[in-house]
């Protein structure tokens, strides 16, 4: 438990000691797939970490309509906007897959934050990090053409989960559909500008869910926008 813990960005300078202080204030869940672990409006009583699977956060729109935030994978933390302000929760966090997730009390948190106020720093980081990614998302879909969306969403999303491989950049490609509600288009949009990027090798398979990106040819693709 002490390695997953010291693996996620939040806690990675805690010491030994720190970290199974941190294990004793925390109760972790085994969650299935496709089950809701925060729902927006609900109190926000406690703060969670992902030890491994994914998630999706994400709100609905008044026409019912899902739109997808961000998605989190192993190490990321979220359910930490209503520990700060106290308010009901902004968004909904559903598993993508069978997923494990360690829960913090806000009295707990509290506490910690005042034993290491440096953590406060990393966490502030993170919140602002994720607004920003709010705002691009607002920015692709008011400005660009759904191709321009898509190369600046794989561009963003092979720096913060890919990992170098050969000429490129290896990532677990999410389904298209959830590209799409992230894009706010269709998933047929979305296929059919897969497939050209293929073609074109830009985007090379590598197994069911795995391609390897030329990160170098969307950056090209986005400059041919400017």
């Amino acid at each position: 438990m002490q390695y997953i813990f010291k693996k996620v960005p939040l806690f990675a300078e805690l010491n030994e000691d720190e970290i199974a202080a941190l294990i004793s204030i925390t109760t972790t869940h085994n969650v299935g797939k496709n089950n809701v672990i925060v729902q927006a409006g609900d109190d926000g009583n406690a703060m969670f970490v992902l030890l491994n699977g994914s998630v999706k956060i994400s709100y609905y729109a008044p026409d019912g309509r899902e739109v997808i935030l961000s998605l989190l994978e192993e190490g990321a933390f979220f359910g930490e906007m209503s520990l700060l302000d106290k308010q009901p929760r902004s968004a909904t966090v559903t598993t993508l897959e069978t997923a494990k997730v360690a829960q913090i009390r806000r009295r707990d948190f509290e506490r910690l934050l005042l034993k290491k106020p440096e953590l406060s720093l990393k966490l502030l980081s993170e919140v602002v990090s994720r607004l920003r990614r709010t705002s691009l998302i607002l920015e692709r879909i008011s400005t660009m053409d759904v191709p321009h969306r898509l190369y600046s969403y794989l561009q963003d999303y092979c720096e913060r989960f890919g990992k170098p491989h050969d000429d490129g950049i290896l990532i677990h490609l999410p389904t298209h559909q959830l590209i799409a509600d992230q894009l706010s288009t269709s998933r047929e949009t979305i296929s059919r500008a897969i497939s050209s990027l293929k073609k074109e090798a830009i985007i090379t398979p590598i197994s069911s869910r795995e391609v390897c990106i030329d990160t170098d040819a969307i950056e090209t693709l986005l400059l041919a926008l400017q």
